[in-house]
């Protein structure tokens, strides 16, 4: 008998010991959460072996203290939405006196450029106003760095026959990415501008919060 409570105490005492040290050491030494849980694991068993004593209970309740943070832990960073600030890896293209506008988040910024040349002809208008939306849309394509890539790209004619072009770029293997929109703003002969807005993109997969399948999208704002 004495033998067995001799083994019952070291047993407790050691796994105890193991749960405490883990408990107090956690936040000191950076390692994957099963390692934690498996190391918690080991110190329950020990202690719990033989029977439970009154320095079980402490090193139970210590245990579920632990793993119940873990797992809150787990789950604040799974629903933690992607930090979409922009930052726009290049200035816009010079040569149209594109100024920023105001925007009401900071994932999205909009500009609008000096009003083109005066023409004599609607048509003219709209053409002159499509070809410098052509060229925004290749300026970016082409002054990226190398490890940003065109993942999407799509051209539309909408009102008055005007341009509205869009392309979404991903920076390598992140989930950092960018979108921008370009169109027509044609209102009369002497009155045509051009709309550039640049959004913020998170090109991960599967994020909590974004549609599942996407490349690249914009997200809540």
């Amino acid at each position: 008998m004495a033998s067995t409570v001799r083994s019952d105490a070291g047993g407790s005492v050691i796994g105890f010991a193991i749960v405490f040290v883990s408990f107090v050491f956690r936040s000191l030494i950076p390692a994957p959460t099963w390692v934690w849980l498996a190391i918690l694991a080991v110190g329950v068993l020990l202690a719990l072996k033989d029977g439970i004593s009154g320095l079980d209970v402490v090193t139970l309740a210590l245990t579920g203290f632990m793993i119940v943070g873990s797992l809150t832990s787990i789950a604040d960073t799974a629903t933690e939405a992607p930090d979409l600030t922009l930052k726009e890896p290049i200035p816009v293209p010079t040569g149209y006196g594109f100024r920023q506008e105001d925007s009401a988040v900071d994932s999205t910024r909009i500009y609008r450029s000096e009003p083109l040349p005066p023409v004599k002809r609607y048509n003219q208008a709209v053409a002159e106003a499509n070809q410098a939306v052509a060229e925004v849309v290749d300026y970016y394509i082409a002054g990226l760095p190398p490890e940003w890539t065109i993942v999407d790209r799509t051209e539309k004619v909408g009102y008055g026959d005007g341009l509205n072009a869009q392309a979404k770029f991903r920076q390598g293997d992140t989930s950092n990415g960018i979108g921008i929109q370009v169109y027509a703003d044609v209102w009369g002969l002497s009155d045509t501008t051009v709309v550039l807005m640049i959004d913020a993109l998170n090109c991960g997969e599967d994020v909590p919060g974004f549609p599942a399948g996407e490349v690249c999208w914009q997200g809540p704002v």
